[in-house]
Parts: structure tokens; sequence; C-alpha cells
């Protein structure tokens, strides 16, 4: 009597996690890398253990999310039965590096508030100090002054910037796939062809780029923004009548004050953060 073989027992594989924990350790390394590079260039008084203390975590929350929300947005969102173009994938960047601001947000605003005060000179020099002041006179809730309004204004640059920023890395690093870069599954690492742009300059080169873009597209809104909160609302005819007002007294240059700055200070910063932090990804089979 011949025994019938059963095939192989069919197991489910194990559910991934959403946050991959090199993706925190490839973050944490980015931050701590820019700040040691970048930290002369700030000029807000604060110390630089303190800036540490609160940028690492911060952006390891941010790319950390970022890199999650992509995942779990593309995987309930995109059709699986065809080819995803770059545009179907623009609102997914953009939803991500929105959740991403949310959650980095709790981070980056006590250090923004402490940064802004500092600045003043009116608050003494040390950050431990303010901070214990602050909690003591204004409760927890005045290291958060100011999130949603801060939220607000980034969510046009970072919507810019990882547009920008994936569709380059879809376009110039081989074997890149946007919606499956946060996969916890190993891919092979992506070589350059010999005498073209290694991969790691490539990388920079795609931040570089995309922080530029964000930066020019999106400094008028703010430079817009700003004159309208100094304004205390008292002008009328509202944001049109500064738009008006702006154009004919300084004329387009008047758009993009402090847009040198920004950059010059965005570019190294973002630059060696990214570039890091692509790498350490890269190296454990990640992107």
């Amino acid at each position: 009597m011949e025994v019938e073989e059963s095939g192989p027992a069919l197991i489910n594989p194990p559910a991934r996690s959403y946050v991959e924990p090199w993706v925190v350790v490839a973050s944490s390394a980015s931050a701590v890398s820019a700040r040691l590079f970048t930290h002369p260039l700030d000029t807000i008084r604060i110390r630089l253990p303190v800036a540490i203390g609160f940028s690492v975590p911060a952006l390891s929350v941010y790319l950390a999310t970022y890199e999650a929300s992509k995942r779990y947005f593309s995987e309930h969102f995109l059709p699986k039965d065809r080819e995803i173009g770059i545009l179907q994938q623009l609102p997914i960047f953009v939803a991500a590096g929105t959740a991403a601001e949310l959650a980095s947000g709790a981070i980056w605003t006590p250090l923004d508030v402490l940064k802004s005060r500092l600045q003043t000179g009116r608050e003494g020099t040390s950050a431990v100090a303010l901070t214990k002041k602050i909690i003591r006179e204004e409760g927890w809730m005045g290291l958060m002054r100011g999130y949603w309004v801060g939220t607000a204004i980034f969510i046009p640059n970072i919507s810019v910037y990882w547009s920008v920023y994936e569709s380059l890395k879809s376009r110039y690093i081989p074997g890149y796939s946007a919606v499956q870069a946060s996969s916890s599954t190993p891919r092979p690492e992506p070589v350059a062809a010999p005498g073209t742009i290694p991969i790691t300059l490539r990388y920079t080169l795609c931040s570089v780029t995309a922080c530029v873009i964000a930066a020019c597209v999106t400094t008028p809104i703010e430079v817009v923004q700003a004159r309208w909160q100094t304004s205390g609302g008292k002008i009328q005819g509202g944001v049109s009548e500064i738009v008006r007002q702006m154009w004919k007294t300084g004329g387009p240059m008047a758009f993009t004050r402090g847009l040198g700055i920004r950059i010059a200070y965005a570019i190294p910063a973002n630059g060696i953060s990214m570039t890091v932090y692509e790498s350490v990804k890269r190296w454990k089979g990640l992107n």
C-alpha cells in the first residue's frame, strides 16, 4: 500500500515590524555626524551636548517614522497588481513625511523653544537651567509652545523634499524601489557601473539637490508667513495685501530673503546626515 507523500507544510512568514532597528541605528549615526560637523555653522547659542541630546532622538524618530509610514501607506494604499509610477507614489512620500514631522516635532519643539530664548540673551546661557525654569513657571506645555505652527510651516518643505529625494533616488540609485525601501528583507547592495559616480556620492547629490529645490520652492511661502505673523494680523487685505506690498517694494527678490543663508546651512547638514543614513542602511542591505 503506497503512502501518499504530503507536500511541505506551509509556514506563514513572521510578521515584519514596521520599525526596522537598523533604520534607528542609521538615523542616530546620521544625527550625530551632522551635528558634530555642522555645529560651528549654527550661531544659535546652545551647547553642543544639549543639541545632540535633542537632535539624535529627534532625527531617529523622524527617519524611523518616515520609513515605517512609507511602508505602511505603500502596502495599504498602492495597487499590488501592476507597476507603480513615481507620480502615484508622491502622495505616499508626502503622507510619510507629514507623519514623521508630527512624531519628531515633540522633540524638535522643545529644542526650538530653548534656542529662541537663549538667543535673546535674557534667559542666561544654561539650557538645563532654562528648561527647569520653563517647566516651573509654564508647565511642560511651555516647552511645546509652537508645536502646531512649526509643523504647519515644515509640511510644505518636507513634501517637496521627500518627493524630489525619492524621485532622484529611484532614477539614479541602481535597483532602488521607493515603495519597497523599508522592507526588512536584505537586498543586494547597489553597485555603480565602472567609471560612473559612486553610490555614496549619489546619495549626497540626491539629498543636496532635493534640499536646494525644497528651499527655493518654500522660502517665498515662509517669508510671507513670517511677515504675516509679525504684522499681528493688522494689515487690511491679509496675505494677498502682504504679497502685493512685498512685490511693490522689493520685487521678486523680496520673496527670497534668507534663502542663501538657509541653503548654506542646510546643504552640509542634510548632505552629511542623509549620506551617513543611507550608507548604514546600504551596509545592512536595506536599500
